[in-house]
C-alpha cells in the first residue's frame, strides 16, 4: 500500500444529480474534496460533516472486507468519528 491514497464515491443531490466525492489519506490526516455536477475543478472541504465521514468509513470497511486496505485507516476515520461524538454502527 502506498502512503498516500485515493479513496472515491458519488452520491445523489436533492435534485438527482450525482456529486462525486474524494477522501484523501496523506499519511497524517483526511482531507476531502467534491465536484459538482457543474464544476470543473474539484473543490475542497474545510469542514467536512458527519455525513461525509460515516461515507468514506463505509467505503473503507468495504475495502477492508476484501483485504484491500489496512485496518490502520478504518480505526483513523473511526476516532475522528468518536471525536464527532459518533458511535460507528458495525456494517453487515
Amino acid at each position: 500500500m502506498t502512503k498516500n491514497q485515493i479513496h472515491e464515491w458519488h452520491d445523489r443531490l436533492e435534485d438527482g444529480r450525482r456529486r462525486y466525492v474524494r477522501g484523501y489519506w496523506n499519511s497524517r490526516e483526511w482531507t476531502f474534496r467534491v465536484l459538482l455536477p457543474e464544476s470543473e475543478d474539484w473543490e475542497r472541504v474545510e469542514k467536512p460533516d458527519v455525513e461525509l465521514w460515516l461515507a468514506l468509513r463505509d467505503v473503507l470497511f468495504r475495502k477492508y472486507q476484501r483485504k484491500r486496505l489496512p485496518f490502520k485507516h478504518l480505526a483513523s476515520v473511526d476516532a475522528v468519528l468518536e471525536e464527532m461524538g459518533v458511535k460507528p454502527q458495525p456494517a453487515e
